[in-house]
């Protein structure tokens, strides 16, 4: 009776690590999606009203910004990838994206 017991408690385990994995995985991949994604609508010319617009309708992306003296840098990432693959968008004084990079 113990060992059945046992073996029921440790395949709901692992049918729970299971689910765990996949769905994590799914959440990776999808924020993996939204990063490159919305880089892609970042063309040289577009406003940061409009990059800032698009970027509220993120889920799974954070983003900061930073001043330099000809203008302002956002970098926008998913906690998910624990930084290491994120937008870079750059911009004039004027507002306007000068260009966005995918690192």
């Amino acid at each position: 009776m113990q060992a059945m017991k046992r073996s029921i408690i440790a395949d709901v385990v692992a049918i729970a690590a299971i689910a765990l994995l996949i769905t994590i995985t799914f959440y990776w991949i999808e924020a993996r999606r939204e990063v490159i994604y919305l880089c892609d609508n970042f063309t040289p010319g577009v406003s940061k009203k409009s990059v800032l617009r698009q970027l509220d309708t993120a889920d799974l992306l954070v983003w900061d910004t930073h001043f330099i003296a000809n203008g302002s840098h956002i970098d926008a990432y998913s906690p998910l990838h624990l930084g290491i693959m994120q937008c870079s968008i750059e911009f004039n004084k004027q507002d306007i994206v000068v260009f966005s990079t995918v690192e």
